[in-house]
């Protein structure tokens, strides 16, 4: 009523982020859609909402979008996606944002941006591009790396790799959580289901 959306640009993102926060997706997107020149940040609040309400597909489709007005994402921006992507085990459009990623220089100096990859790629059950990404995020891979990685070698039953990654971590001097024990359990069962599999065989 005041008009000054238009002339705050910063306000409307924070109208975006509060409807988003509040569950409110279609009044977020109405927000934005009335916006003359919606900043990255806009953007960012939107795509954030669909991916933490687990509108995956839509959140992918608001990433397109933005990218065809020609703003260029933050890592923010790639972080949401990246979860959104794994969500949907949909390597392709992960695997497209990964080299996006790489090309613009944001992934091996950023540890949320890095783990979100390597989450993306072990739900998609992709473990050596998971291992790739891991082995290039020397000096700020955190314990979130190491269990991204852990608990995505247990589900695919590779129980051995799993304890690899514990011991690896381990000898980096990185203590393990309640997180990384509930992987390495489930390593444990993964071995031991194999053992009795090749006993029965």
């Amino acid at each position: 009523k005041r008009g000054m959306l238009e002339k705050i640009p910063y306000l409307g993102s924070s109208l975006i982020n509060m409807y988003s926060k509040c569950g409110e997706l279609e009044k977020a997107s109405k927000v934005l859609e009335e916006l003359k020149s919606p900043c990255v940040a806009s953007w960012n609040a939107l795509i954030s909402g669909y991916t933490q309400l687990g509108h995956f597909e839509k959140a992918i489709k608001c990433f397109k979008k933005m990218k065809n007005e020609g703003l260029s994402p933050h890592a923010i921006t790639f972080t949401c996606i990246l979860k959104a992507c794994g969500s949907l085990r949909n390597f392709n459009e992960g695997e497209k944002i990964h080299y996006e990623v790489v090309k613009r220089g944001f992934l091996w100096n950023d540890a949320v941006l890095g783990n979100a990859l390597i989450d993306m790629y072990a739900k998609c059950g992709a473990l050596e591009k998971a291992q790739e990404v891991i082995e290039g995020l020397q000096g700020v891979r955190d314990i979130v790396s190491w269990n991204a990685l852990m608990s995505g070698y247990a589900k695919q039953g590779k129980g051995y790799d799993a304890f690899k990654c514990f011991n690896q971590m381990q000898s980096e001097g990185v203590p393990p959580n309640s997180v990384t024990f509930n992987g390495i359990l489930k390593a444990c069962e993964s071995i031991y289901m194999a053992s009795r599999n090749e006993i029965s065989v």
